[in-house]
């Protein structure tokens, strides 16, 4: 069953990544209107070409006002990203709780809310046994969700989507690590282990499917895979379209815990230890992508189309 009609209106939040990977897919939708929420206006006129409206949004501001301004919207999208704190995270939860109810009493329909959830099964990692808050807040705003969102006039829809794909192949991650000529993967864990991963680009793509109602999205956790790979496919797969030989490490995680114990301000090794355990990877025949039969892009592909990673 389709959500949308012809005078929806949608609000994403944020315009890093994801948010700009999401406007293509929200605006080949038809019949909507979408506002892009942003800090400052004025790098992001380009964006006109799409169609898409500007607003100065603060979410750390007034809390009355931005109720107020969230229930003007049908639908709130956040693409708020890592950068923000526990606490912001919480705020914007209430602050959609808050504006459901406004537009409950001028008796309009629910306001779907997707919370900044595009990563991990937060249910499983919880705060990654106190390493990560940021993940324990989006826990707890799940649970929130749960508990209130039917009585607050909203719908909430999370989409799991593992790391960006982009993310695997950072050098500072650490996984691939080309030094010279040289190419080293690592294994989180063991080799056996798995992450799943996704490309921004198809998150937008499966995301306009989800709003257009090509799913039963309601009140739903949501799963999507560009691929679940293992470290040791991960490898196998860099080593032959590079054409090199690689050299593989494993990083067990007493070893993640040590460099953690060992430079614990550091978010990265926090990450690293977080990613070595569940949570991170699931099977992509459980996904919404594999459902609607949607062929996303897969790690060889990705590596493909960008030889220069490697």
């Amino acid at each position: 069953m389709a959500w949308i009609t012809p005078s929806t209106q949608i609000l994403v939040i944020g315009a890093g990544e994801l948010g700009t990977a999401f406007l293509p897919h929200l605006s080949a939708l038809p019949d909507i209107h979408i506002t892009l929420g942003i800090r400052t206006i004025s790098k992001y006129t380009k964006l006109a070409s799409l169609n898409v409206s500007l607003l100065v949004l603060d979410i750390s501001g007034p809390s009355d006002q931005l109720a107020k301004t969230f229930a003007t919207y049908d639908i709130v999208i956040s693409c708020t990203g890592f950068g923000q704190s526990p606490e912001t995270v919480h705020k914007l939860a209430n602050e959609i709780l808050e504006a459901g109810k406004l537009r409950e009493a001028e008796g309009r329909p629910p306001l779907w809310f997707f919370p900044w959830q595009w990563g991990a099964d937060y249910d499983v990692i919880g705060d990654g046994e106190g390493l990560m808050p940021l993940f324990g807040a989006q826990k707890e705003v799940r649970d929130m969700l749960r508990e209130k969102a039917a009585n607050s006039n909203v719908i909430w829809t999370i989409v799991s989507t593992g790391i960006f794909m982009s993310f695997l192949f950072e050098q500072f991650w650490g996984v691939v690590d080309r030094e010279g000529n040289n190419i080293i993967v690592r294994a989180f864990r063991d080799w056996n282990h798995q992450v799943t991963v996704t490309d921004v680009d198809d998150i937008g793509r499966i995301l306009g499917r989800i709003v257009a109602g090509h799913v039963d999205s309601r009140n739903r956790i949501l799963y999507v895979a560009g691929d679940t790979v293992s470290y040791s496919r991960l490898a196998d797969v860099v080593e032959r379209l590079s054409g090199k030989g690689v050299k593989r490490e494993q990083w067990t995680i007493p070893y993640l815990k040590k460099e953690v114990d060992n430079d614990p301000d550091n978010i990265i090794k926090k990450y690293r230890l977080v990613f070595a355990r569940d949570g991170v990877f699931w099977d992509k025949e459980q996904t919404v992508n594999y459902k609607l039969n949607v062929e996303l892009v897969d790690v060889e592909t990705y590596l493909k189309r960008r030889p220069g990673l490697i």
